[in-house]
């Protein structure tokens, strides 16, 4: 305990020194914000509700009980249509952020770790998170380019697009050690607001997991010519077997495709988003009925006590269908297949190789909806996992959310959130590549069997006020969960000093 006190110390001396330094370096930056804070929780598990812990950029632990953060934001124009940037985030020892960033005209250069959300409509804090790239992971170190609107020649301003490409590295603690990152993401804006009060969205977002060294010591593909085959989603023949290459497509590739739909009615604002998931170019598709996310958001008019409502539904049944992925021993037809196609079983977020899957630092970068391994150990005994970390991706959920502004100074978040986990198709068939589990045993017993209904809720209360011309903000959280898989309760409280704002 004490060696934590220091530790927290430390963070305070450390945030509370860099700012008196660059204080007394120059007054000219166009901004610069200090601030520092500390807080309690206690929940009636060993463990903290779903909402405390997840979509917290992976810096709250499951049994974390107090912290001290510290948050430093830097911004200047340098020249004309130049600036630089940087952020440095630190909550006990998560450093949840810390990157700098050089920006020119409408291109952002940015190195380190940079909190950012790809996919699901934006400036969006009541989703339970983006089926690509969420809240709830600590952001995976990068080195990132990216191209902000620009209007499409000859579209008179109607058609704009934006993209972005980034490399990363996975840490070193994992089935396959130290993986890299691809990702990049296009998007296209069709503005139509003056003309009918209408936007329309429209992305591809891509990430893959390549290179890296396996347990077996084979390293993973990782040149230049292996990382174009990622960029294209091709494979690497491996006749001979073992784990180095793999010939359907070279590492572990996620993305979704997505649209929305943006309508101004009079002073409010609905927008509809659509999410849909892939893990092959099989799964690939613009719009499907069968795994999806789609969510609803009004948004109220200045000066309206409630700021926006919004309703949610995932659905990731489906995944193919239940057929094996592909022919496996004694199973050659479909016949022998249970009557199922072959391609089936896309196990959202899992990889056979890279058997971490989707997730960093034990946390899925996506939605946490989609349980880990490492969380739900908090509440069942130990179970198959079939090397997979994401070990309940087949889910029905509904979720809805509403954020208001009681006041300047009181501002509310509410969520409930309802999901019926299924587990994975591993899980269920004793293996991705099997046909036994409750095919073969009446008395089968698995953790998610016939679907286990859970309720996740919270309600965030922040109050800012000025103390002794000091700007303090006042938090508060209290989150419930409850259902077949576990009930707990649980309240986070803090307050947060503004040192510095200019």
């Amino acid at each position: 305990m004490i060696k934590t006190i220091k530790n927290h110390l430390r963070v305070i001396v450390f945030f509370l020194g860099l700012g008196l330094e660059l204080i007394s370096i120059g007054q000219e930056r166009d901004s610069l914000e200090i601030s520092v804070g500390s807080g309690g929780l206690l929940s009636s598990e060993k463990f903290n509700p779903f909402y405390i812990t997840h979509n917290r950029w992976g810096a709250v632990s499951d049994n974390q009980d107090s912290y001290l953060n510290g948050e430093i934001t830097f911004f200047k124009r340098v020249a004309d249509h130049w600036s630089v940037e940087s952020k440095l985030a630190i909550r006990n020892e998560f450093l949840y952020e810390a990157y700098a960033g050089l920006n020119w005209k409408k291109f952002n250069l940015y190195g380190g770790r940079k909190r950012r959300v790809l996919g699901g409509i934006e400036n969006n804090n009541l989703s339970t998170g983006s089926l690509a790239l969420g809240r709830n992971s600590l952001p995976v170190p990068q080195i990132g380019l990216d191209l902000d609107y620009f209007n499409f020649p000859f579209s008179h301003g109607y058609v704009k697009l934006k993209g972005g490409i980034s490399h990363g590295w996975f840490e070193e603690d994992r089935y396959i050690i130290k993986p890299l990152l691809h990702q990049k993401y296009a998007k296209a804006f069709i503005d139509l607001d003056k003309l009918i009060g209408s936007r329309l969205y429209s992305s591809l977002i891509h990430f893959a997991q390549y290179g890296g060294v396996s347990p077996l010591g084979d390293r993973q593909p990782s040149s230049f010519n292996d990382f174009t085959k990622v960029f294209f989603g091709q494979g690497i023949p491996n006749p001979n077997g073992g784990t180095a290459g793999e010939s359907n497509a070279v590492g572990n590739h996620v993305g979704i495709t997505e649209w929305t739909w943006d309508q101004r009615i009079g002073k409010h604002r609905i927008q509809l988003n659509y999410q849909k998931p892939f893990e092959d170019q099989g799964s690939m598709q613009y719009l499907s009925f069968k795994d999806f996310l789609v969510g609803l958001r009004l948004v109220y008019p200045e000066g309206s006590k409630i700021k926006s409502v919004y309703f949610e539904w995932i659905r990731s049944m489906s995944q193919s269908g239940p057929g094996l992925p592909d022919p496996s021993g004694d199973i050659t037809n479909e016949e022998e297949n249970f009557g199922y196609e072959f391609g089936g079983r896309d196990d959202y977020y899992n990889n056979w190789l890279y058997q971490f899957g989707w997730t960093y630092n034990n946390r899925i970068i996506s939605n946490p909806l989609f349980l880990t391994y490492d969380w739900a150990l908090n509440f069942t005994p130990t179970f198959p996992n079939y090397n997979n970390q994401v070990i309940n991706n087949r889910i029905n959920a509904f979720h809805v959310g509403v954020a208001a502004d009681m006041s300047e100074k009181l501002s509310l978040r509410g969520m409930l959130t309802y999901s019926i986990n299924y587990g994975t198709y591993a899980g269920l068939y004793e293996g991705r590549f099997a046909w036994n589990g409750v095919k073969t045993n009446p008395n089968f017993e698995y953790v998610f069997l016939n679907g286990k209904k859970q309720f996740y809720s919270l309600m965030e209360a922040n109050y800012t006020t000025t103390v002794f011309n000091q700007k303090i903000r006042l938090r508060s959280l209290i989150a419930l969960d409850w259902g077949e898989l576990y009930n707990n309760a649980g309240v986070e409280l803090s307050v947060q000093y503004m040192l510095i704002s200019h």
